[in-house]
């Protein structure tokens, strides 16, 4: 398996918390040795899947066409699968949901592409200080890795931080993530 990371960065803001922590950690994972690619999903035309069970049969991962193409281009080539966002309401932001609920095609009986055995990372933000808060989106991260076959390769999870830099000045957190990405182990 390849070297490549797949950082979907699943903010409507950017420059954000999220996105912050997530360069820091791609940056880390680069002097590890991997190259990263990332796609800010907001402003890319995703549609949510419709359950149309035709996977495949346009000799592409989706019958719908649109900017998930991109997204699968890259999840095909990586061996790690980056998830940051900020939390909202207890969950993902409609952003990155939809990429999610698009994953559809690794996991239907004519895949074309294994993705099992992959490494998965989330990186997440919140404005709520309780660190409890991340419990419905940390338990649908697991979840789904668990039912993609993923082995979770990281997670940082970081509340009291609402302002666009807010995460800059925690101590220690960018240096947190950078060594989550230099630390990394896909296999």
């Amino acid at each position: 398996m390849s070297r490549k990371i797949t950082v979907l960065l699943g903010s409507p803001r950017r420059n954000g918390n999220s996105e912050t922590l997530a360069v820091s950690f791609a940056e880390g994972a680069a002097k590890a040795g991997y190259k990263a690619q990332m796609i800010r999903v907001n402003g890319l035309k995703i549609g949510g899947c419709i359950d149309c069970r035709r996977c495949w049969t346009n000799k592409t991962h989706c019958f719908l066409n649109d900017d998930m193409k991109e997204v699968y281009a890259s999840i095909d080539e990586s061996s790690v699968i980056t998830f940051a966002a900020p939390l909202y309401f207890y969950s993902w932001p409609a952003q990155i949901k939809p990429v999610w609920d698009r994953l559809l095609p690794y996991f239907s009986q004519n895949s074309k592409v294994d993705v099992s055995g992959r490494g998965a990372v989330l990186i997440a933000t919140a404005g709520d200080n309780d660190e409890k808060c991340f419990g419905g989106l940390k338990k649908s991260f697991e979840l789904a890795c668990d039912f993609a076959k993923w082995k979770i390769a990281g997670e940082l999870l970081v509340p009291g931080v609402h302002e666009a830099t807010a995460v800059s000045s925690k101590e220690g957190i960018l240096k947190q993530a950078f060594e989550m990405g230099e630390n990394l182990k896909s296999e």
